[in-house]
C-alpha cells in the first residue's frame, strides 16, 4: 500500500511528492527524482520496485521514491530541488533514506541536505540501525573513498550490476573467458565496465543512442575511462568499429548488459540478439515483453530489480557487517553477494521451470520484515560475505 506525501511549491507552483510502498520497515529508501511531467503513480510504481530489491536481499527495509514535477535544465532546477528538500528534511532524519535518480546526482543532493539542517542524505540510517554519529559516518564516509578510478559511491551500482552479468554467463555454460556486451555509458555503465575489465571480462561492443563501438578483440577499457565522463560512445578513445546504435544487438556476446534507457529491445532485437544471457541494470530496460519472448528462446535474462539491486545491496555490505568495512571489503563482499544471489535466483527458476523474474518476485513475496529489527544485517546473504 503506497502512502504518500505531496508538496506544492509556494514559489513557482509546481507539485512533488513522497511516496513509501508500506510501513512495515522502520527504514524506506529510494532515490530522489527530478523530472518534467512527473507524476505521483509513476513514484509509487517505483518505490514498488525498490521494494523488490530489498525483500529479494531479505534487507528490513521498505521502498520509497520521492521527487519533483521539473525540468532539472531550468535554471532555477536547484533551488526548487532544494525547497523540496527541506519539505521532508524530518522525514529524511527519521526514516527515509534518499539516493540520487535521474536529474539528481549525490553531491547536489547532500549540499541540498546540508542546507535543510541534515549531515546526509542517508542520516536515517542513524536513527534505525540505531547508530551513534560517530557510528554512522565512519561507516558513511567510506562511499567517498576511491577503490581504482572511481569512489564507491561511483562504483556500487556498477559494480554489483558487472557482477550479475558475470554469475548469469556462468549460469548460462560459459566456461571460460567471458565476452560482453553493453548498452549505456552512462554512471552505470562506466562502473560496470571498470568492474568487467578488473574481472578479465572482454567488453566487445558498447552502444548509446549517439552509436555503437565494436572490437571484437575487446575495446580498450582503461583508455575509455580516461575520457571526458559523459562523452558519446563513438568519441570514446578505443579503437574500434563505429556503428549505429541498433546494430549492438547483431554483435554476438555471451553476455548482453542494458545499463542505459528503458525498453533498449524491440521485436526485431529480441529474435535474433545473439547472447546467451541478458542482464537489466536500467530500471525498466527490459519490457516483459521482449523479456518474455528472450525467455522462449532460451537465453537467460536476470530482471531490473536484479541486475539494478547495487544501490541496496551496497547499503547491506556497508551497515549490516559489526565492524566498518573498507571501500575495498564492501565491493568485495557486494561482489559475492551478488554472484550467490543471482546463481541462486537462476537455479530455482530452472528448479521450478519458470523465468528468473518470477523466481524472484516469489522470493520477495516469501521475506517478512521485522518492524522491530534493524534495517541492515538481516540479508541472508551478508553471513557468507562479511570478512
Amino acid at each position: 500500500m503506497t502512502t504518500l506525501i505531496e508538496y506544492e511549491d509556494p514559489a513557482e507552483g509546481f507539485r512533488g511528492w513522497l511516496a513509501y510502498d508500506g510501513m512495515q520497515s522502520p527504514l524506506a529508501a529510494g532515490g530522489c527524482r527530478m523530472q518534467a511531467g512527473l507524476t505521483a503513480d509513476e513514484l509509487a510504481v517505483l518505490a514498488g520496485r525498490m521494494t523488490l530489491k530489498q525483500r529479494v536481499l531479505g534487507i528490513n527495509v521498505d521502498g520509497a521514491k520521492c521527487g519533483i514535477d521539473y525540468d532539472p535544465r531550468r535554471g532555477g532546477a536547484r533551488a526548487a530541488l532544494g525547497r523540496f528538500m527541506a519539505f521532508i528534511a524530518d522525514q529524511m532524519r527519521t526514516r527515509f533514506s534518499m539516493g540520487p535518480d535521474m536529474g539528481t546526482k549525490w553531491p547536489e543532493l547532500n549540499q541540498l541536505a546540508a542546507r535543510a539542517g541534515l549531515p546526509s542524505i542517508k542520516y536515517a540510517i542513524k536513527h534505525a540501525q540505531g547508530l551513534s554519529d560517530t557510528e554512522f559516518f565512519a561507516r558513511i564516509g567510506r562511499l567517498d573513498d576511491r577503490v581504482g578510478p572511481l569512489t564507491l559511491t561511483q562504483r556500487r551500482a556498477g559494480h554489483a550490476l558487472a557482477h550479475a552479468a558475470i554469475a548469469a554467463a556462468r549460469a548460462a555454460g560459459v566456461t571460460g573467458a567471458i565476452t560482453c556486451a553493453m548498452q549505456g555509458f552512462g554512471n552505470l555503465g562506466l562502473a560496470a565496465a571498470c568492474s568487467l575489465a578488473e574481472e578479465g571480462v572482454m567488453l566487445t561492443a558498447l552502444a548509446d543512442e549517439h552509436g555503437c563501438v565494436a572490437q571484437q578483440d575487446g575495446l580498450d577499457v582503461a583508455a575509455m575511462l580516461r575520457t571526458t565522463l559523459g562523452a558519446p560512445v563513438p568519441q570514446l578513445l578505443t579503437p574500434g568499429e563505429r556503428l549505429e546504435s541498433g546494430e549492438l544487438f547483431q554483435r554476438p556476446a555471451d553476455v548482453l548488459i542494458l545499463a542505459g534507457c528503458a525498453d533498449a529491445m524491440g521485436d526485431k532485437d529480441t529474435a535474433s540478439a545473439a547472447f546467451g544471457s541478458v542482464v537489466v541494470g536500467a530500471n525498466c530496460g527490459l519490457s516483459e515483453a521482449a523479456e518474455d519472448a528472450l525467455h522462449h528462446r532460451g537465453v537467460l535474462v536476470v530482471p531490473d530489480f536484479i541486475g539494478g539491486i547495487g544501490g541496496s545491496a551496497s547499503m547491506e555490505a556497508l551497515f549490516g557487517p559489526p565492524e566498518p568495512p573498507t571501500a575495498e571489503q564492501v565491493l568485495d563482499n557486494l561482489a559475492r553477494l551478488m554472484r550467490e544471489l543471482v546463481g541462486d535466483l537462476i537455479t530455482g527458476a530452472r528448479e521450478s521451470g519458470v523465468a528468473p523474474r518470477t523466481a524472484a518476485k516469489q522470493l520477495a513475496a516469501d521475506a517478512q520484515p521485522d518492524p522491530h529489527a534493524p534495517p541492515y544485517g538481516q540479508s541472508r546473504y551478508l553471513a557468507s560475505t562479511v570478512h
